[in-house]
């Protein structure tokens, strides 16, 4: 039965009993007015409320939501759907960086309730039928947030197996390490099949993946409905990149410059926005290069950095695929390059170092964190083991692998890591992180860390 005529027959079974009371208690005649009134307003206000709610928002559905972040973006696809109690839920099937834990529809007014990495976050605002416009908080953070209504069909048992069984025969033929760390890779999906085919929506199926895939305890490996370029569509470089709200500098006295990189992207503007910072800082005595949250990224800064901090041609590290052959060097720029390489060769090893006009040769501080990821882990690693900089902070995150994205059925995208990593003089960051040389914990509301880090860039070489 249609919605709308489903809210109407309930507002007819509620409304009947009260229609024949006051009939009973007035002998027909509009005495009790107030009273039959009030009650009757109140019926027809949730009988609207349902038949809106209903109509606003069809269940299931699959929304698009882009998130507008401090001078970027993040896009998640999300699914509405009822659970087995009949209550609404809503599934972020992007990738995990934030998930939601309740869910209400009000009129016309949509409220999502979850956590992030960053702590909760709070979505709301007006819902229509194909659209929704409201804003999100994280803390003392907000900013505006736009959905549209994606239509989707209803994924059948067959589709979701086909769907399973070609990521499970991906990993086979391309994860990194073909022993899956030890663990039984054909046995492990096998327990998992058959719960996947039973999901009941694109949530739940999700949900019982991601499990799967965390047994292999791997960084850069997930499953999501829109690849990572869609989700982070300001991330990486290009036109849609503004670098100034990624690569910052300033001179923080006489003596010391510092240089905020927060995140490695490519291409002509990210270069030329790092070669303008090292124009102004390079004739300082000491330098401080945060790049703490830095996730990783692209190759071109993270090179170009390289180039102003490393000597001539040194070594960054190695990749290796899980069918590698002879190692060759690539010192480019471009990781379009970089993974045609990989992928024909199956082992890279890293150069930079020694092309900027003018290198940087005073003392250097590097600032990292937990939160520092995949490519800042490199570059952090052969700073460290070459002891041209002194690293502050705490231990990166130990997620330093080289990823791949694959198109999956329905429209799902596979993330898994293609390639591990080495640095030069042998360790594997992954699962291990970088340890600074200084250990500071960041106070809660003072950046003690960039204070320490400062008073080391101050020291004589």
């Amino acid at each position: 039965m249609p919605t709308t005529k489903l809210a109407r027959l309930v507002c007819l079974v509620l409304l009947s009993p009260l229609i024949r009371c006051a009939k009973a208690r007035t002998g027909g005649k509009p005495l009790l007015v107030t009273s039959v009134v009030s009650a009757l307003a109140i019926v027809v206000a949730a009988c609207g409320h349902l038949a809106l709610t209903s109509a606003i928002a069809p269940v299931p559905s699959r929304w698009l939501f882009t998130f507008e972040i401090m001078g970027g973006r993040f896009r998640t696809p999300v699914e509405l759907v009822e659970n087995s109690a009949g209550r609404l839920r809503a599934n972020a099937l992007g990738p995990p960086l934030v998930t939601f834990k309740t869910v209400s529809i009000v009129g016309e007014r949509l409220t999502l309730e979850g956590s992030s990495r960053f702590g909760g976050v709070r979505v709301s605002g007006r819902i229509a039928s194909d659209s929704f416009d409201g804003r999100w908080r994280i803390k003392l953070l907000s900013g505006s947030v736009t959905a549209t209504r994606l239509r989707i069909p209803v994924a059948s048992p067959a589709e979701r197996l086909a769907t399973f069984d070609a990521l499970h025969d991906t990993l086979v033929r391309r994860y990194y390490d073909a022993a899956f760390g030890g663990v039984n890779w054909d046995s492990l999906t096998h327990v998992y099949r058959v719960s996947a085919v039973g999901a009941r929506n694109d949530g739940e199926w999700l949900a019982i993946v991601r499990r799967m895939l965390s047994r292999l305890h791997s960084s850069h490996l997930d499953v999501a409905a829109i690849t990572l370029a869609d989700a982070l569509p300001t991330r990486g470089g290009g036109a849609s990149t503004d670098e100034s709200q990624f690569i910052k500098w300033r001179r923080i006295d006489a003596q010391v410059g510092y240089l905020r990189i927060a995140q490695f992207d490519e291409g002509p503007a990210a270069l030329d926005r790092l070669d303008s910072a090292f124009a102004a800082l390079v004739g300082l005595p000491g330098l401080v290069v945060d790049v703490r949250g830095n996730p990783g990224g692209t190759l071109g800064v993270a090179m170009r950095l390289g180039d102003y901090l490393l000597p001539p041609r040194t070594p960054v590290g190695t990749f290796t695929t899980q069918t590698p052959s002879v190692v060759v060097d690539y010192s480019g720029y471009k990781v379009d390059e970089f993974l045609q390489l990989l992928r024909t060769r199956g082992a890279v090893r890293i150069m930079s170092g020694g092309r900027a006009a003018r290198p940087y040769r005073g003392r250097v501080a590097l600032l990292i964190d937990g939160h520092s990821g995949s490519t800042t882990e490199a570059f952090a690693g052969v700073l460290g083991e070459l002891h041209l900089a002194t690293l502050v902070g705490e231990r990166t995150a130990g997620a330093m692998l080289s990823a791949a994205e694959v198109a999956l059925p329905l429209g799902w995208v596979l993330r898994f890591p293609e390639a591990d990593f080495r640095t030069p003089g042998g360790q594997r960051l992954e699962g291990h992180g970088v340890l600074p040389d200084v250990v500071v914990k960041r106070h809660w509301y003072r950046d003690n860390q960039l204070d320490r880090a400062v008073s080391i860039a101050r020291q004589p070489r």
